[in-house]
């Protein structure tokens, strides 16, 4: 994300360059705020009035009132519908349309805004200067590759292995090393340090075979044991935090680590409250050590959600919204999309 300088304080231009900075934006634009960009719009041709088509597309810039933005990962765009309150002569004030938003176009954006907005803002920012997260989850049977992004995960590759105790020696390795390229095609895009992970000696023999045949690939990988595969041995990573100690900080294993321990402190009864009532309760106790927030808790309920934190932050607590586009922000949100870790606890 890069954020560009304004003259005037409510409004910040931003120029998104991945799909997170998207992501980031879909949080942060709110409805009736006015977002300004570059988009097409079909504008009638006054000059000759015997043709009755629907006019021609053309380049303009246009001001908005939102009323309704929407997320489409699949397309890499960011939508944000409402009226037009700004542009040129031809486009008529207050008809509706729709500005799509993609990597590396320039929004200027009108709100009041909160402080977690800026965080969110200057955390993107600071987040494109890191490398993509891969992290390879594997053994001698399947393989998952995984892209760790600021709000939550895609997966690659999912490559099953033809390995079997049943060939012999000489088809046994070539099929290990027909396994073993698959991998290294997937992983050949991505600059940086990658994390393969596994159980067993697949990982192992992998990581063999990089040094032997790829060694750019070799000495950027960190090799690490787990107990799973799949998603249960990301999960794993996620929770151990492999990745903050391989990539430092990063904000996804962070999110997940909190929720983890939110969960486990619910289960022994003593450190941790869920559900807008009993975190209202705890921060009257000033027992709130860290609140959690779902990203989709906070759109709905941002008043509310404004005066928990600043009420939090009076006690010396912190704040974290959490993304519901992972595992762990989907496990917080199945407890009311709100909760909190306590100091000290309460009746």
């Amino acid at each position: 994300m890069k954020i560009l300088e304004t003259s005037e304080k409510d409004i910040l231009k931003v120029i998104p360059e991945n799909l997170d900075d998207l992501w980031h934006l879909y949080n942060i634009i709110e409805k009736d705020n006015i977002v300004w960009a570059m988009t097409e719009r079909r504008v009638e041709d006054r000059g000759d009035k015997l043709r009755a088509d629907r006019g021609t597309k053309k380049k303009v810039y246009l001001g908005l009132k939102v009323e309704k933005v929407l997320f489409h990962e699949d397309t890499n765009r960011l939508r944000v519908s409402g009226r037009i309150v700004e542009g040129p002569e031809d486009v008529p004030l207050g008809a509706y349309h729709t500005i799509d938003i993609e990597p590396l176009t320039e929004v200027s954006i009108r709100k009041e805004w909160k402080r977690w907005d800026l965080d969110r803002l200057k955390s993107a920012e600071e987040s494109a200067k890191k490398p993509k997260i891969v992290v390879v989850i594997m053994d001698d049977s399947e393989c998952n590759i995984y892209l760790i992004r600021e709000y939550g995960i895609k997966e690659l590759a999912h490559i099953k292995s033809n390995i079997s105790k049943k060939l012999d020696s000489k088809r046994l390795e070539q099929e290990r090393h027909n396994y073993y390229r698959e991998i290294v095609e997937v992983l050949k895009p991505y600059e940086g340090k990658i994390l393969v992970a596994g159980p067993g000696f697949g990982k192992s023999n992998f990581q063999k075979y990089l040094a032997e045949k790829h060694k750019d690939i070799y000495k950027r990988a960190v090799f690490e044991s787990i107990n799973h595969t799949g998603r249960l041995g990301l999960n794993e990573v996620l929770k151990s935090g492999m990745v903050d100690r391989i990539y430092g900080q990063a904000r996804l294993s962070e999110e997940t680590q909190l929720v983890e321990k939110l969960l486990g402190e619910i289960s022994k009864g003593d450190l941790a409250v869920y559900g807008l009532e009993e975190v209202k309760k705890a921060i009257n106790y000033s027992a709130v050590d860290t609140l959690l927030i779902t990203d989709e808790f906070l759109r709905k309920n941002r008043e509310i959600v404004e005066k928990l934190i600043n009420s939090v932050e009076s006690i010396g607590g912190k704040s974290v919204i959490i993304s519901t586009e992972h595992d762990a922000g989907k496990q917080l949100k199945a407890l009311g999309g709100i909760g909190a870790i306590l100091r000290f606890p309460i009746e």
